[in-house]
Formats: structure tokens, sequence, C-alpha cells
């Protein structure tokens, strides 16, 4: 696994958004893993860094300046 997938998951275990046991997704398919991304974003400093590793991945010639995203939830 590389460093940066670990830093994610251990971000994601410790945050408690990574869920384990049994799951029936929206698909219809089922899973023994489930991201609830809102429990990483309960604490900040933690989704940043998530963030800061995805946009690290990302292709320099995109240039991207801003990630924009419609609101989840009520």
């Amino acid at each position: 696994m590389s460093d940066c997938r670990e830093e994610v998951m251990g971000l994601l275990t410790r945050s408690g958004a990574l869920k384990t046991g049994h799951f029936v997704l929206s698909s219809g398919l089922h899973s023994d893993r489930y991201c609830q991304c809102a429990a990483l974003f309960e604490h900040p400093s933690m989704g940043g860094r998530v963030a800061a590793l995805m946009a690290e991945r990302l292709p320099r010639e995109l240039g991207v300046d801003v990630v924009l995203a419609p609101a989840l939830g009520g």
C-alpha cells in the first residue's frame, strides 16, 4: 500500500468515517466497508489533509485553482 493510501486509510479510520460490517449500497450491491464522509469532515484538519493528498494526485497541467461541490444533506 502506498504511503498516501496508508495515510488516508488511517485518517478515515481515526475519524470514524470508515465503517466495517455488512452494507447494502444504493446500487443494490453489498459491501463489507462503507465510508461516511461526513464523519471525516467533523474533523476539519483530517478532512483538509485528505483533500490535500487527493489534490496532489491531480496532474499539474490541469491547473486546478478551486474545487466546488454542492452541499449534501439537509
